[in-house]
């Protein structure tokens, strides 16, 4: 089964129940992204029960590509988590290991997600809606020889038109590395103009990921699109295509 859709976010929050009395959502995850090299064979995730009730937590792993400027999630076991499930004490601090299965990837860098849930709890006493946490953290796997020479995106812009009439940012990657996309702006002469602020998405490697801006094409004809790129800590300009004649 394919899982499609926006896969972007990291952490949502998912609700179970009927209106009414409310619990606070209480598991922590960290680090938000792991990267795998070629001669490391497990990394983990630290998970935290921050609230004052025990909780039951599950992983699942899925193959992450991009499709039709799209993100799509297959299950695999290309990677593998331990413990996929257990119980979390009050305030308890579990490592959740993550243990790649397979040969490290041939030229490119490839991506999962490993998606962990804090499961909802069932008590006969308490009515009402429960409010439970959702993180997906991108995992990749590196190709051998990467030592000092990271593997890199390299990225094209182009901006069109959907059948509303707004502007959609298309952004193609033909390097090796994955590209995180965040702080979208307009360039302007003193500071840049805000378009999204935060995280608007990834583009994998030999990918194309498409956004809608909230503008018009016209509103951003002539305009030079700013982002941050994997965190740096300044934003840099998008390169455009060239429009076609």
């Amino acid at each position: 089964m394919t899982a499609r859709g926006s896969t972007a976010g990291w952490l949502a929050i998912v609700c179970w129940g009927v209106a009414g009395a409310t619990s606070a959502a209480s598991l922590q995850l960290a680090p938000t992204s792991i990267t795998l090299h070629a001669g490391q064979q497990a990394d983990g995730l630290w998970l935290t029960n921050s609230g004052s009730a025990p909780m039951q937590v599950q992983a699942r792993v899925y193959r992450w590509t991009q499709r039709d400027g799209r993100d799509e999630l297959q299950p695999t076991d290309d990677l593998l988590v331990s413990p996929p499930m257990r119980g979390l004490a009050a305030g308890e601090k579990q490592l959740l290991r993550v243990v790649r299965a397979v040969p490290p990837p041939g030229g490119s860098e490839i991506g999962y997600r490993v998606i962990v849930d804090e499961l909802p709890g069932f008590d006969p006493a308490k009515t009402g809606t429960q409010f439970v946490l959702r993180y997906s953290v991108p995992i990749f796997l590196t190709p051998p020889g990467d030592t000092g020479d990271t593997p890199a995106p390299r990225l094209e812009a182009r901006l069109s038109a959907n059948e509303q009439g707004e502007a959609v940012l298309e952004l193609s990657n033909s390097g090796n590395g994955h590209a995180q996309i965040a702080d979208l702006a307009l360039a302007g002469r003193e500071t840049p103009s805000p378009l999204q602020a935060g995280l608007l998405g990834y583009v994998l490697p030999g990918q194309t990921m498409r956004w809608p801006l909230g503008r018009t094409l016209r509103e951003l004809e002539g305009s030079t699109l700013l982002a941050r790129i994997n965190g740096e800590p300044a934003q840099r300009p998008l390169p455009l295509a060239a429009a076609p004649r």
